[in-house]
């Protein structure tokens, strides 16, 4: 319990979406850290398909509150500069970014990020797709352009899948490492989960890719509906040995049994609720006037059939 004489203070957590699994598991995280030191966390944004002028509409109307921190899970960098992230710079209320960092020329704008290297996070996707493909193969992966995390993610992929640290980035494998990306990949998400099922199914069948790597979790955001365009297809991917891998963030039941069903060959897990734990304890140590480390990790890990 907080002490009785401590004053409570209110923390702000902004992800992309706030009907996301994954966002609401890290503002839990927030609100229950904060709870125990009798502060508030709360949480920022609209329902549906990330939408970056959204979220920075809902944290411009927070900052109206006497926010003591904010944490952001940037959708877009430069819109989010020029508008909620210079408004609460102005008002000298201090900033951090989690699961997604701005761009390099935006980030004097936050005082650390809390979240996965997502670099890291993404050659740990390549790095399983190379194990069960080892002389390499077709691939297509599914991302967002606009987002900034997923594009470091993309990037972690092709150079764990190329083997060459200075791939080029926004440019695809053309036999590096013995892996090629089609020309209509990557595929570009939308973070719509039809279209994502869609995707897989295309590249399964119609492309034939060996492998399916998503940087995010659309494709079995919709279990039901993962599994009515992909059982079909088992038997052949079986045959031809494709596999189908996806970041996620804390796997639920459903999600587990379409790794145990061999629908899913495997998924890198991203820990949300720590994320959203350490987002709290970081944005509290600022204000109360300490430094941070312009960096924290959290947890990742590769969950893979048994």
């Amino acid at each position: 319990m907080a002490p009785a004489w401590a004053q409570s203070q209110i923390f702000a957590l902004a992800g992309k979406s706030t009907g996301d699994p994954n966002f609401i598991r890290a503002w839990q995280g927030c609100a229950e850290e904060a709870q125990l030191q009798g502060d508030r966390c709360l949480h920022l944004g609209a329902p549906g398909a990330a939408q970056a002028r959204q979220q920075d509409a809902a944290i411009l109307v927070a900052l109206k509150k006497p926010l003591a921190g904010l944490a952001v899970s940037v959708t877009h960098s430069a819109l989010l500069a020029e508008g909620a992230l210079k408004q609460a710079a102005a008002q000298r209320v201090p900033v951090i970014t989690f699961d997604s960092d701005l761009e390099p020329a935006h980030r004097a704008l936050r005082l650390g990020y809390v979240g996965p290297d997502n670099l890291a996070f993404g050659r740990q996707l390549g790095l399983a797709a190379r194990a069960s493909h080892p002389r390499g193969g077709l691939v297509c992966i599914l991302t967002d352009a606009k987002d900034p995390n997923l594009q470091q993610r993309l990037l972690g992929v092709r150079q764990a899948l190329s083997q060459q640290a200075d791939v080029p980035a926004g440019e695809r494998l053309q036999g590096q490492g013995g892996w090629t990306e089609p020309a209509r990949c990557p595929w570009q998400s939308g973070d719509n989960t039809p279209r994502a099922v869609k995707q897989v199914s295309l590249s399964l069948q119609d492309m034939q890719a060996d492998v399916v790597i998503s940087v995010g979790h659309w494709p079995v955001m919709d279990v039901p509906l993962f599994r009515a365009a992909i059982e079909p297809l088992k038997a052949g991917m079986a045959e031809r040995g494709q596999a189908i891998l996806v970041a996620v963030g804390q796997p639920d039941e459903a999600q587990l049994n379409l790794l145990r069903d061999g629908l899913v060959q495997a998924y890198a897990s991203i820990d949300f609720m720590t994320m959203g734990r350490e987002a709290y304890r970081q944005m509290k140590r600022l204000a109360q006037g300490s430094a941070i480390a312009p960096a924290t990790a959290t947890p990742t890990v590769l969950v893979q059939r048994r």
